[in-house]
């Protein structure tokens, strides 16, 4: 039988805003997840293993739920998607933060790699995106609003670094897909929205500084004499993940918020460089690296 607390738990539960979020084991996603849950939400957020989802999940039963899932398995994404529709929630936000990082020299890069980061950051947002859209219209037309995505992109969305030009390629890729999508659903007003970080205090660095190989015996091995001090300044610049799930917050509630934004120190100065002709850039780029900095 319910306790009292029990049923209001349940009662008030009801009236509380879905948002879906992929990737909520580390980062981003899980500061996003928390942030929003401790504002009143209901968060439905994927992770690979179960296991990673035990810490939120203790820590409000009542509002997360788990969906065991990666972005680019179809069924299984789908399954997941439908467990929001099977539980009578109304989905009222999705926001994709799934993704991954490949570096190296793309001349070294092995296919199944740059395969993978297209299929992660791009192919498996768009499909996560295609599935909730039911839901969303469903939202829109009963009344809710707003109904919002949110896609979590990268200032790699706006310049290019040399030695991760394939991750920028999926995040150019990630907001020109937010753009089709606004532009397509604005006459159902379903809005779609761009949050683009800088270099953020993640484990995707940790990552960084052990994916080395692709560099060893090769032309590019002068590379790994730059690369702890680039890595350590980049780091500690990083911004927390916890501004970024402010500001993903602020979107989602905000009644009319701007379709991109681009989080970083010094971001007037990201928007100038891309006027910069090409080939001045390619100097500069250069010029930084040499000197361990990113921008």
């Amino acid at each position: 039988m319910l306790t009292t607390k029990s049923k209001i738990l349940n009662y008030l539960t009801r009236f509380m805003k879905t948002v879906l979020i992929s990737g909520v084991s580390t980062g981003i996603g899980r500061a996003t997840a928390l942030r929003l849950l401790e504002n009143g939400w209901r968060v439905y957020g994927s992770v690979r293993k179960s296991a990673d989802a035990v810490e939120l999940t203790n820590a409000f039963p009542q509002s997360f739920h788990a969906l065991v899932f990666d972005v680019t398995d179809a069924e299984d994404r789908r399954r997941g998607v439908a467990t929001i529709q099977a539980n009578g929630h109304t989905l009222h936000a999705l926001v994709n933060n799934a993704g991954i990082a490949v570096s190296g020299p793309l001349e070294r890069i092995a296919e199944a790699d740059y395969r993978k980061q297209f299929e992660v950051n791009v192919f498996g947002m768009l499909g996560l995106t295609q599935d909730c859209l039911p839901l969303l219209h469903a939202a829109k037309e009963s009344g809710v609003s707003p109904v919002r995505i949110v896609n979590i992109s990268s200032v790699s969305g706006m310049l290019t670094s040399p030695f991760t030009a394939l991750y920028s390629a999926s995040k150019f890729a990630v907001e020109s897909l937010t753009d089709g999508f606004r532009r397509e659903l604005l006459p159902f007003g379903i809005d779609v929205v761009s949050v683009a970080p800088g270099p953020v205090k993640t484990p995707i660095w940790d990552k960084a500084e052990s994916g080395t190989e692709v560099y060893e015996n090769s032309r590019y091995a002068f590379i790994l004499e730059k690369l702890p001090a680039y890595l350590a300044n980049t780091k500690a610049a990083a911004i927390p993940a916890e501004d970024i799930a402010v500001r993903v917050h602020e979107v989602l509630e905000a009644a009319n918020p701007s379709p991109y934004h681009l989080l970083m120190p010094k971001a007037w100065l990201i928007k100038l460089l891309r006027w910069l002709p090409k080939r001045r850039m390619d100097k500069l780029v250069w010029k930084n690296l040499n000197a361990s900095q990113r921008y």
